[in-house]
């Protein structure tokens, strides 16, 4: 029986001491603001409370976890405005290119914005979570709730979303 399988305050309890410290790093991560991410993590965890009936598999706990924080970060950031959700990490993943100057990394970060305003939530989720998390395809499709395929198309559709960016920046590909 998982942790959360009896919804018992021990049970959460438990879970929480146990992911709350993943879940808190994924956030800061994401949001790069330390009390911020503190909320976020809490929130995701009021979240929790509030499902823990329909959680009975620790696999599916860990990837409702993921799946709850991302979309919760990404949805934050367009609320208040901000598209600062891990855009450097998501560049880096993106195109490889070694160290940039202050300036270069200013403008890749306000063109990146603009890219994750307009990205679909589920392409940016998925972004997040291939280059802010490090998942692998069939971790992303497990936490998801998508195929590994769909997993590869979303990553194409993101990459190429960052390379027509950057072509219009001048930055080259």
């Amino acid at each position: 029986m998982s942790p959360m399988a009896e919804p018992t305050h021990l049970a959460f309890d438990d879970a929480y001491r146990r992911v709350f410290p993943m879940i808190l790093n994924k956030c800061r991560r994401m949001i790069r603001d330390a009390a911020e991410s503190q909320d976020l993590a809490q929130e995701v965890f009021v979240r929790l409370w509030r499902s823990r009936e329909m959680i009975t598999d620790p696999r599916a706990l860990t990837a409702w976890l993921y799946r709850t924080c991302t979309r919760l970060a990404i949805d934050r950031s367009r609320r208040r405005g901000r598209h600062d959700v891990a855009l450097a990490a998501m560049a880096a993943g993106s195109d490889g290119q070694g160290a940039a100057s202050p300036e270069q990394q200013s403008t890749s970060r306000r063109a990146l914005a603009q890219v994750a305003a307009r990205t679909p939530a589920r392409e940016l989720e998925v972004a997040l979570l291939s280059r802010v998390d490090e998942l692998g395809h069939a971790e992303i499709a497990e936490v998801v709730g998508i195929s590994e395929r769909t997993v590869r198309r979303l990553l194409v559709r993101f990459d190429e979303r960052v390379r027509a960016m950057r072509a219009t920046a001048g930055e080259g590909p």
